[in-house]
Parts: C-alpha cells; structure tokens; sequence
C-alpha cells in the first residue's frame, strides 16, 4: 500500500471538508447603534447610556436582515 497517496488524499479531504463554510451574515450597523457603541468609553452619565443602548436595540428591530 502507498502510504503517502494515502496521506496526500487524507490531508485534501479534511482540508476541502474544513473549508466549506456557509454564507456569512452580514452586520448591518444602524446610526444609532454607532453612536452608542462610540460613547460606551465616554464619560457620560448612566441614563445617557442607557438611553443610547435603547436607542440602538429599538433600531436594530426595525431594520429588515439582509440575505
């Protein structure tokens, strides 16, 4: 038996089969979502943040995904 043939078609199976990969969702950012996510570091008061971050959340709800 040739042990390297053997060894060449196990390495292209498991390198084919590792690489075969589904679509990949894309992340469709809102302005509200980008202006939270850039005043997280901020030193703004809590309320502030939070109202941002629900900002963001109630965004994210109405913008259709994309496929």
């Amino acid at each position: 038996m040739n042990y390297s043939a053997v060894l060449l078609i196990s390495i292209v199976t498991v390198s084919t089969a590792c690489s075969q990969r589904g679509p990949v969702a894309e992340r469709r950012e809102t302005r509200e979502c980008l202006s939270w996510r850039s005043m997280k570091t901020a030193p703004v008061p809590p309320d502030v943040q939070a109202r941002l971050q629900a900002d963001c959340e109630k965004s994210t709800l109405s913008v259709p995904e994309h496929r």
